[in-house]
């Protein structure tokens, strides 16, 4: 079984390479390419770019993940999955318009954001981690997928992602994440619309995950900034 999980780990990227396309999508001329790209193996390949952070926009990537998942979970291989959220960046955007006239609030949020980009798609370039893919919901949250068989590795991954921004940029980044595994899917499912609710399902179950740590902070636990929690467990790693 392991070989044949090594087998199909290395063919993935040849049977995702192009999933998601939709109907009207821009053409790869007029997309906002970032160099290092969003991602790793052919996962999103042609979806758009958030043309704020260099990131997979969000409708593209959503088209995409339940194909991701549906085929990387059938041949025995997990997906790990993360989001990240940055740390009181209201108050950062007030700092910059407080000391300068001309940042208004959206100009200091997209440069914010764009370094995040930045960073982020720096930390994949040079990650373990073949099939992968960054992206956004468009506003000061981050998306990271990627194939995986080792959720501590995973995990230690986005707490290493995290470091990386906390030390890049003028604010904390949490995060909460989880490794979907194959025995977290039933034996049978029941078409396209099933992946796409287990889609829906799973990233609403790692945000909620995410802001509950918020709004613990929040109330006077004691959470810290930048934080990294399971999803599964609710522990802090």
């Amino acid at each position: 079984m392991q070989g044949r999980a090594l087998s199909v780990f290395h063919d993935l990227p040849r049977r995702l390479r192009g999933r998601g396309r939709a109907p009207g999508k821009q053409p790869r001329s007029v997309r906002y390419d970032r160099f290092p790209g969003a991602t790793r193996g052919g996962w999103c390949s042609e979806a758009r770019d958030d043309p704020t952070t260099g990131l997979v926009a969000w409708p593209d990537f959503f088209r995409c993940l339940p194909s991701i998942l549906h085929l990387t979970l059938r041949d025995g291989i997990g997906v790990g999955l993360a989001i990240g959220d940055v740390d009181n960046l209201k108050s950062f955007v007030e700092g910059r318009r407080a000391v300068d006239a001309q940042s208004f609030g959206h100009l200091a949020g997209n440069e914010f954001m764009g370094r995040l980009g930045t960073i982020s798609r720096g930390w994949l370039a040079t990650a373990d981690l073949p099939l992968a893919c960054l992206a956004t919901f468009g506003g000061d949250e981050i998306v990271v997928v990627a194939a995986t068989n080792d959720s501590a590795a995973f995990a230690h991954g986005v707490g290493e992602l995290r470091n990386q921004l906390c030390a890049g940029l003028p604010r904390t980044v949490s995060f909460s994440t989880a490794t979907i595994q194959t025995s977290d899917v039933p034996a049978t499912t029941y078409g396209t619309h099933w992946w796409r609710e287990f889609a829906v399902h799973t990233i609403g179950a790692v945000e909620r995950s995410l802001f509950d740590g918020k709004e613990a902070r929040k109330a006077g636990a004691d959470v810290p900034l930048g934080f990294v929690v399971d999803a599964v467990n609710g522990q802090r790693l």
